[in-house]
């Protein structure tokens, strides 16, 4: 999920999302949009529910929600320590598990995620700073096929919950 919240409130919204239970991670990105949010897996109604209080946050002005359906989710997680980009992917005329696969091969690659809608994949990278994932991860990006288009926010500080 990713959110646009009011100038000069992101540490706010951030403060209050911390409270929610059935947000598992939340991360102050760079980009068209100022915070990046993964809600812990739910029933469809908890889902709804839990963007629904997001929404209602007084501060946060637009939302965007893209349901995972398939990728790869390796055993690596998240650490708290180092920071995080979201490549948003737009792929054309390749299967998706096929990029998926290609962009588990790159260095710094946590997991992947094919969603309906504005893009076709949601993939997450780590490393000890943004410039390492922009050098390592993201201008490898060109490799994989039939990748078209391609935007990535960074994560200097992401909040990671269990």
């Amino acid at each position: 999920m990713f959110a646009t919240v009011n100038p000069g409130r992101v540490q706010k919204v951030v403060e209050e999302l911390k409270n929610n239970s059935q947000i598992d991670m939340i991360a102050p990105v760079t980009g068209r949009y100022d915070l990046a949010l993964r809600l812990k897996s739910s029933a469809p109604n908890e889902v709804y529910n839990t963007v629904n209080q997001i929404r209602s946050i007084a501060d946060v002005r637009t939302t965007t929600t893209h349901t995972a359906m398939d990728g790869i989710q390796p055993t690596k997680r998240l650490e708290a320590q180092q920071a995080l980009g979201i490549s948003l992917l737009r792929v054309e005329h390749n299967p998706l598990g096929q990029s998926i696969k290609q962009l588990s091969n790159i260095p710094g690659f946590v997991e992947a995620f094919a969603v309906p809608g504005q893009f076709d994949i949601v993939a997450l990278w780590q490393a000890r700073t943004t410039e390492e994932i922009m050098k390592t991860s993201i201008n490898q990006l060109t490799n994989v096929g039939g990748l078209f288009k391609s935007e990535t926010l960074l994560a200097y500080a992401p909040v990671f919950k269990a």
